[in-house]
């Protein structure tokens, strides 16, 4: 390798390299670092790669995991195959599998919440348990998580605190700004606008846009 004070553990990290920056540390087998400075990928997590940047961490037993760049963005413990592209302080938490954030600033895919993406934005959600769902970009979606009643292969494309609540499958908000579905509101669409709501219950519900439209809870 190159580059200048970068560490490889001594005895537990075999078959790993770090191609240049300063700084980077690696502690597990078969993985790299492609530059950057203050880089870590921790023990165990094997065949992980960071490609730059600056404090980006894949952290313990996060196996087959990408930060391609970027500032300060961590894959945390036990995470499978995920990937972050680049942006800021993006968290894709423990035991998620296949997810991936692509970019943005300060966007979160919770615990367990595999096979999700967001693409990027500030500050998005993914909760915990969610499972299969996106936000494509925008500022402070949600798509909420529970222990048990998650929601589930949920939508949001953009726009400003937009929130899918828990327990919700299959729904969709494609933008606009506060426009909400509440819980157990299956198959679900809101297409934009502003404050609008469909009530909790409310399967197979559909708001195309305009501004403070309510569909009434138990709505089917």
């Amino acid at each position: 390798g190159a580059g200048t004070l970068n560490f490889i553990g001594g005895g537990v990290a075999w078959n790993s390299w770090i191609a240049a920056g300063k700084y980077n540390s690696i502690y597990a087998d078969n993985s790299g670092i492609g530059g950057g400075a203050w880089n870590t990928i921790q023990a165990k997590a094997d065949y992980s790669f960071i490609g730059g940047g600056y404090f980006n961490t894949v952290q313990s037993n996060a196996i087959f995991s990408v930060i391609s760049g970027g500032e300060g963005n961590t894959i945390q413990t036990n995470a499978l195959e995920c990937v972050i592209s680049g942006g800021s302080s993006n968290t894709i938490q423990s035991a998620n599998a296949d997810s991936t954030i692509a970019g943005g600033l300060l966007n979160t895919i919770q615990t367990n919440a595999n096979y999700s993406f967001i693409g990027g934005g500030r500050s998005n959600v993914i909760g915990t348990n969610v499972l299969g769902s996106a936000i494509t970009g925008g500022d402070g979606n949600q798509i909420q998580g529970h222990a048990s009643i998650p929601a589930r292969r949920g939508f949001i494309g953009g726009g400003n605190a937009n929130i899918i609540e828990t327990f919700d499958d299959e729904s969709v908000i494609v933008g606009g700004n506060g426009n909400r579905i509440q819980y157990d509101g299956d198959f679900c669409f809101i297409g934009g606008g502003t404050m609008n709501v469909i009530g909790t219950n409310a399967d197979n519900s559909t708001i195309g846009g305009g501004k403070a439209n309510t569909v009434q809870p138990n709505a089917t």
